[in-house]
């Protein structure tokens, strides 16, 4: 009995240990960056913003190919002020994408702050929607 005992003692003992740890079958994290860019927005006559956004993927280098980046909606994909899905993607390519997509937010959700943002895993950016009388912020005072 006390044999018994002992095998299972140490056998709970090892699966924690790293020697007896299952693989989850998950692939290895990316090991590339996506950072937010914020183009422009453009201010509507309701008082509503249509937000202008992009992304730059970057890796490090290495003798692989680079890969497309998946990123969930949800902690590490998301919107203040919420809804957190708001048309942004989840599969992110390598280089720079200027001006990929476009976000409403009324008035009220931006608030009395005027702010809004996107963050890609845990990199973030904060626009201030006060300042779009700044050329460079609005999208109608856009030279191209």
């Amino acid at each position: 009995m006390c044999y018994k005992q002992s095998i299972f003692v140490l056998l709970g003992m090892l699966a924690g240990s790293p020697l007896l740890a299952q693989d989850d079958g998950g692939e290895p994290p990316n090991p590339c960056t996506v950072k937010p860019i914020f183009h422009c927005a453009e201010v509507m006559n309701d008082g509503s913003y249509i937000g202008h956004f992009g992304y730059r993927t970057s890796c490090p280098e290495s003798d692989k190919p680079v890969e497309d980046v998946f990123v969930e909606i949800g902690d590490d994909n998301y919107f203040t002020p919420g809804p957190i899905d708001r048309g942004q993607p989840k599969i992110f390519l390598s280089g720079e994408h200027v001006d990929e997509f476009e976000v409403e937010f009324t008035a009220k959700e931006v608030g009395k702050a005027k702010e809004f943002g996107w963050t890609i895993r845990k990199t973030g950016i904060r626009i201030d929607l006060s300042k779009t009388e700044d050329a460079s912020l609005d999208c109608n005072k856009l030279s191209y």
